[in-house]
């Protein structure tokens, strides 16, 4: 199915993207989730009372009551093959659903990190969130901890999760940056690298601005090709170890899948096979990237839609005629699942590394494909409806 985009509701869907931030928590969508005080949103790799996550946007919620106070022992680390050990990683704080607070966490551990302080007898929900691509830095939480006579919540959790493979451009690299433009600066960094300002970080908070609140987990790494993005699939923190995702939090699979990766490919992507009639061994290794990540993602999430993005920029070869020798070798189930979309530029575009002319953050591109986006989920009815 090709799906047309409507520019005049993008637009009014865009202006309310910047302002929602948080997570809308608690919803009401499908199987009961319930958790005691404590959820692991997106991907985490666990090692015991330790928690480990590399992927930007993964977040643990805390939900509690009768403390004023409330405190996670965080670790700040460099990747194993990093040679960078000084710069800081950042996370984002969010108290009881107000504005995301930025804090830049130094290499290392640090016990008993003070979250959130002054609070009434609630209930709370205070939320962690790992800011950063996998990258820029490792987060590990453990052991969070309540002032004496605090007791955590009980709180159900059941909102749809949507996947994003994707390289750079969902990860949030340089969307930050100076103010100055007149100044050239090196912005693929931590400084000026933001999940939450990303995409597929709009995504959610648009979707849970319109009544459809969802967790969007954001698998994205910057570099990466299709043939990589199917490698790291079934893998809890890449960068970290490979150690292998179980399941979300509650056992959960993810209702939609969202494939864009393949900008890192020979001539920016789109390559057809190589041979008639079309075989996996003629794919092309866009293509063939492409096709394995499919087939993990039907494996491991079997009723879950497939959303294939491409872009529809002049300087990127179409997309479409190599998905559609794809889907041609799939599983005539999956191939029903599949859904297209090309996703164009905001007029004004820049490299998200690259100055743009009125100063940083920029967000024009990333609030227009997401508007774009948005309005396609929500017309073709890619997730389940509420309550179901």
């Amino acid at each position: 199915m090709f799906f047309s985009w409507n520019s005049s509701t993008t637009k009014r869907i865009g202006a309310v993207l910047l302002g929602t931030f948080a997570l809308a928590t608690a919803a009401t969508c499908h199987s009961q989730t319930t958790f005691d005080g404590i959820e692991y949103v997106g991907r985490w790799a666990a090692t015991g009372a330790v928690h480990v996550a590399t992927y930007g946007g993964s977040a643990v919620l805390l939900k509690f009551r009768n403390s004023s106070s409330v405190r996670l022992d965080l670790t700040a680390a460099k990747p194993p093959k990093s040679d960078d050990n000084t710069g800081k990683l950042y996370i984002r704080v969010i108290v009881d659903g107000g504005a995301p607070t930025r804090i830049g966490l130094e290499r290392g551990d640090h016990p008993g990190y003070l979250l959130a302080e002054g609070l009434s007898l609630g209930p709370h929900i205070v939320e962690v969130r790992h800011d950063q691509e996998p990258a820029f830095g490792v987060l590990q939480v453990g052991h969070p901890a309540l002032e004496p006579g605090g007791i955590w919540e009980t709180f159900t959790d059941t909102r749809p999760i949507i996947e994003v493979i994707e390289d750079s451009d969902a990860t949030g690299i340089c969307i930050l940056g100076p103010t100055n433009p007149a100044k050239p600066a090196n912005l693929g960094t931590p400084e000026w690298s933001s999940q939450i300002l990303s995409w597929p970080a709009l995504l959610e908070s648009g979707l849970a601005a319109m009544g459809r609140p969802a967790i969007v987990a954001d698998l994205a790494l910057s570099g990466s090709n299709t043939a990589g993005e199917a490698e790291t699939y079934d893998q809890a923190a890449p960068l970290f170890d490979q150690s292998k995702f179980t399941s979300y939090s509650g056992g959960r699979t993810a209702s939609l899948v969202l494939f864009w990766g393949g900008s890192n490919e020979k001539d920016m992507g789109g390559e057809m096979a190589g041979g008639s009639p079309v075989t996996y061994a003629n794919l092309s290794p866009f293509q063939r990237g492409i096709y394995d990540q499919i087939m993990k993602v039907a494996a491991r999430n079997p009723d879950a839609q497939l959303g294939l993005l491409e872009y529809a920029d002049r300087d990127v070869p179409p997309w479409r005629p190599a998905y559609q020798q794809i889907k041609e070798l799939l599983p005539a189930a999956i191939q029903q699942k599949l859904h297209f979309l090309a996703v164009s530029d905001d007029w004004q575009h820049f490299s998200a590394c690259d100055a743009a002319p009125h100063g940083h953050p920029d967000l024009t591109t990333q609030q227009h494909w997401t508007a774009q986006i948005l309005q396609w989920i929500l017309a073709e009815k890619l997730l389940p409806p509420p309550g179901a």
